[in-house]
């Protein structure tokens, strides 16, 4: 995932930008509060706010239009699969965008693959930073599953697996090359340096797992 940009179009660009009711967490619904309370180790956290603060300079109502026609392109693709309901207009999966610069498509399908109410979700879902955090934990415990990512379990080799899957398994190309620079300088933002080349813990497949946690008051309900 490329880092987003602030500056967006007109258009869909502005209508991004508006929060929906169902991407708004009720509470706080900020970055960090979320990070701080979905309950993961310290690393963890640094790692993720690290990587928000790449992805989008921890803005979390950025948006990329620019990756449009490969978000849109992603989203077509898991509806012919038959994997994404066909309950939305393609053209609204056609950003990336939150903290973490989600595609809104992929990310979906892989945190709620059962749950057609979640896959049918507004994609601007990913705009609040709960919803996205426990898309981001969900779609790590899937990379954590892959036969690349066992051979190297380290915080830089997951990183990778984010910016490109097959780059766990190779990443001798320019762009993997750039992705760890940036991991360099985003875990050096939050004196994490360190932890790179550490174990990551084992993350759950299961978005709504890491929701629950996220939005306690559901539960009470």
């Amino acid at each position: 995932m490329r880092s987003l940009l602030i500056a967006v179009g007109t258009g869909l660009g502005l209508a991004l930008l508006s929060r929906s009711a169902m991407a708004k967490a009720s509470g706080e619904d900020t970055l960090a509060s979320a990070v701080r309370d979905v309950g993961v180790p310290r690393d963890a956290q640094k790692w993720l706010l690290a990587k928000a603060w790449i992805e989008s300079r921890g803005n979390d109502q950025a948006v990329n239009v620019g990756d449009g026609p490969a978000a849109r392109q992603a989203a077509e693709r898991l509806q012919n699969d038959g994997r994404l309901p066909r309950c939305r207009n393609l053209d609204e999966y056609a950003f990336s965008g939150g903290p973490w610069g989600l595609i809104p498509a992929i990310f979906l399908v892989v945190a709620y693959p059962d749950d057609a109410a979640m896959k049918c979700s507004d994609p601007r879902i990913v705009l609040s930073p709960r919803e996205a955090l426990a898309m981001v934990l969900a779609y790590a415990g899937r990379l954590q599953k892959r036969s690349d990512y066992r051979a190297n379990p380290t915080w830089e080799n997951l990183w990778l697996g984010f910016q490109r899957p097959a780059f766990m398994g190779d990443r001798s190309s320019d762009r993997a090359q750039k992705s760890l620079e940036n991991m360099r300088k985003g875990l050096a933002k939050y004196g994490a340096l360190d932890i790179a080349k550490e174990k990551p813990p084992t993350f759950v497949e299961d978005g709504e797992f890491y929701r629950s946690r996220l939005f306690p008051e559901r539960l009470q309900s």
